[in-house]
C-alpha cells in the first residue's frame, strides 16, 4: 500500500512539472509575438480612389502599370484590426530603399480599407523608370509586397538630318518634328537653335508655310503651328549652320554639335527620342566620332548617293546634357586649295586635327592638355629636387610619397595622352593614305 502510494505521488509530481513546464514555453511565446493582430482581405495599386457618403472604398484604374505623367500612385488595403503601427517601404528600380514611413492605424469597425498616397508627377520617382517595389511591414513582419513599374513618356521624336557641303564648306541642316503631346494638343513648338541661319518651317505633308518667332540674342525659336495640334502632327525646320564646322587644315575638319548650351527640346522633364543623319561630301572619309558626357552612339555608317552618311540613334533623357563631335577628312576641298610648303602636308594638317580634338567634360584640347601635364610634370619634378634632403640646401620637411603620387599624375595623364594622339595619328594617315 505504501509503496503504491508513494508511485501516485511521484506520477502526480511528474505530470504537474509537465504542465508546468508547457505553460511557461506557451507564456514565452505569447510574449516573443507581435503585440499586432492583423487579418488583410485585400490590397492593390491605383491611379484613383473613389469614397461613397458612407465612407466605403473603391479603386479606380487598378494597374499595376504608371506612367511618369500619373500624379499619385495610391497603396491600398483592407484588413481587420483594432489598432496597429504600420511601416510602408518604398524601393526604386535599383533595389534602394527610398522612403520609410510609419503610421499608426485604427479601425472601429472592421474591416477597414486604408490608403497611402504616394506622389509621383514631377517628382524624383517620376524619372527613375523601371519596376518599382512596395512592402508593407507591421511588428516587424511583412504583411504583403507590391511590384509596380514607371515608364517615360514620350511627347515628341526629332530627326536631324544635316548635309555637309564641300566646297564652302557649308552645312545645311533639317528637323522633323513629330509631336506626341499627353494633353492632346500643341499649338507651338519652342527649340533653341543659336547657331543657325536662313530658318524656315512648314508642315507635312502638306508642305504648308508655318510662321516663326526668332530671338537674335537667345537663339530661340518658337513654330506657330497654326492651332492646336494633336498626336502625330508632323513638320520640319530647315535651316544653315553659321558655326559647327571647322577646318583644322589639310582637308580636315571637325563638326561639332551641342545641345548642351541651347537646353533640351521640350519641358525638360520628358524624354525625347532622337535619330541623326549626317552626310558627308561626296570624297569625304570618315575618322573619328565622340560623345559628350562619354554616351553610348548606335553608329551605322552607310553609303548614300553623294557620299558616306553617318547615323546613329539616342533617347536623351530629360535635362541630360548631349553633344557630338565628327572628324574627317575631305580630299576633294584639300586638293581644290592652294598647295603652300606647309597647308598642303598631310601630317601637319593631320596633327593638327589630332592636337585641336576637344575633350568632353572639359574645355580642352588634347594639344592643350599634352602641353599642361608636361608643364606640370617639369615643375613637380624640378620641386622635388630642389626639396629633398639630399640636395643639403633646404630645411624643408616633405612628404615623399605624397609629392611622388603629386608628380606622377601630370606624367601618367602626358604618356596617356601623347599614346592616344599617336594612335589617331596614325589612324588618320593610313585613312588620309588611301
Amino acid at each position: 500500500m505504501g509503496l503504491r502510494l508513494v508511485f501516485l505521488t511521484k506520477c502526480l509530481l511528474a505530470i504537474s512539472l509537465s504542465l508546468l513546464a508547457v505553460s511557461l514555453q506557451a507564456g514565452s511565446r505569447v510574449g516573443a509575438a507581435p503585440a499586432v493582430s492583423i487579418i488583410v482581405y485585400d490590397h492593390g495599386l491605383s491611379r484613383q480612389v473613389n469614397y461613397t457618403q458612407r465612407g466605403h472604398f473603391g479603386a479606380v484604374n487598378k494597374t499595376s502599370t504608371f506612367t511618369q505623367d500619373d500624379s499619385v500612385v495610391y497603396a491600398y488595403f483592407t484588413a481587420a484590426l483594432s489598432s496597429a503601427n504600420v511601416t510602408w517601404l518604398w524601393y526604386d528600380p535599383q533595389g534602394e530603399l527610398f522612403l520609410n514611413q510609419t503610421r499608426e492605424l485604427s479601425c472601429g469597425v472592421s474591416p477597414c480599407t486604408f490608403v497611402y498616397r504616394f506622389p509621383l508627377w514631377s517628382t524624383s520617382p517620376a524619372v527613375r523608370f523601371g519596376e518599382w517595389t512596395m512592402i508593407l511591414q507591421a511588428g516587424g513582419l511583412n504583411l504583403f509586397t507590391e511590384h509596380f513599374s514607371v515608364i517615360s513618356v514620350v511627347t515628341q521624336d526629332s530627326y536631324w538630318k544635316f548635309d555637309v557641303e564641300s566646297n564652302s564648306p557649308r552645312v545645311h541642316g533639317n528637323l522633323t518634328v513629330t509631336i506626341h503631346p499627353s494633353n492632346g494638343t500643341w499649338s507651338s513648338y519652342r527649340v533653341y537653335l543659336p547657331f543657325a541661319a536662313n530658318i524656315t518651317a512648314y508642315e507635312l505633308p502638306s508642305q504648308h508655310t508655318l510662321d516663326l518667332v526668332v530671338s537674335n540674342k537667345t537663339g530661340e525659336v518658337v513654330v506657330n503651328l497654326g492651332g492646336p495640334r494633336s498626336d502625330g502632327y508632323k513638320f520640319v525646320l530647315s535651316f544653315d549652320l553659321a558655326y559647327g564646322l571647322r577646318g583644322l587644315g589639310g582637308g580636315v575638319f571637325v563638326f561639332n554639335w551641342y545641345e548642351s548650351t541651347w537646353g533640351t527640346f521640350g519641358d525638360g522633364y520628358h524624354s525625347v527620342s532622337q535619330s541623326f543623319n549626317i552626310s558627308l561630301p561626296a570624297q569625304a572619309t570618315f575618322l573619328d566620332i565622340s560623345a559628350v558626357n562619354a554616351m553610348t552612339l548606335d553608329l551605322r555608317r552607310m553609303q548614300g548617293s553623294s557620299g558616306s552618311v553617318v547615323g546613329f540613334e539616342r533617347a536623351l533623357p530629360a535635362g541630360q546634357a548631349f553633344g557630338w563631335a565628327i572628324l574627317y577628312h575631305d580630299s576633294s576641298y584639300a586638293n581644290s586649295q592652294e598647295v603652300s610648303p606647309t597647308s598642303g602636308n598631310p601630317l601637319e594638317g593631320s596633327l593638327n586635327a589630332v592636337l585641336a580634338q576637344s575633350i568632353p567634360f572639359i574645355p580642352l584640347t588634347f594639344g592643350s592638355l599634352s602641353l599642361w601635364a608636361a608643364v606640370m610634370a617639369v615643375f613637380l619634378l624640378t620641386g622635388s629636387e630642389l626639396l629633398a634632403p639630399a640636395y643639403g640646401k633646404t630645411n624643408v620637411v616633405i612628404n615623399r610619397r605624397r609629392l611622388r603620387i603629386a608628380t606622377l599624375i601630370p606624367v601618367s595623364i602626358f604618356l596617356a595622352v601623347t599614346a592616344y594622339e599617336i594612335t589617331l595619328l596614325h589612324a588618320i594617315l593610313t585613312q588620309v593614305g588611301r
